[in-house]
């Protein structure tokens, strides 16, 4: 299957597919949050509490407040019915407090997975995994002793 639905449009899997590529690149890592408003629906759950658009702007701005620098890059995607799932990978400079760690000056690499529910255009609900495990290593490691960064930091396979 090609991804084009008939008529030349994309189906809707891609539709679903290039949304979630759009929220990693202006909202997360250009930090461009009025976005949100057009992404997200306005019963928008996250982790199964209504937020609204308002919840991933104010996740965005407390990441971009911890991270200089912040940039998510997607790797893998995969869509089936109204959902999406994207696997990525962050990357970042840490100079605000995160999980209750001072500013290190240290770069950041890691990564996750977040699955989204769409309907008519708009991100409904969101479940996710982030490795904040590997941030805090890195954070909290001996000088010169950081670990390396998360497998796909290096940039999306293909």
């Amino acid at each position: 299957m090609t991804g084009v639905a008939q008529g030349g449009r994309p189906s809707v899997q891609e539709a679903n597919k290039a949304l979630a590529r759009r929220w990693f690149d202006e909202g997360w890592s250009r930090g461009e949050l009025e976005v949100a408003d057009q992404i997200f629906a306005p019963e928008f759950l996250l982790g199964n509490r209504p937020v609204g658009p308002e919840g991933p702007k104010e996740s965005v701005r407390q990441r971009r407040a911890a991270f200089a620098g912040l940039t998510v890059e997607v790797g893998l995607q995969v869509a089936e019915g109204p959902w999406v799932a994207s696997w990525y990978a962050t990357r970042g400079t840490h100079v605000g407090e995160f999980a209750g760690v001072a500013p290190t000056g240290r770069a950041i690499a890691s990564e996750g997975i977040q699955l989204w529910r769409v309907e008519n255009g708009r991100v409904v609900e969101d479940r996710n995994v982030f490795d904040v495990a590997r941030v805090l290593a890195q954070l909290r490691a001996p000088e010169g002793k950081t670990p390396g960064p998360a497998p796909f930091a290096t940039g999306p396979r293909g």
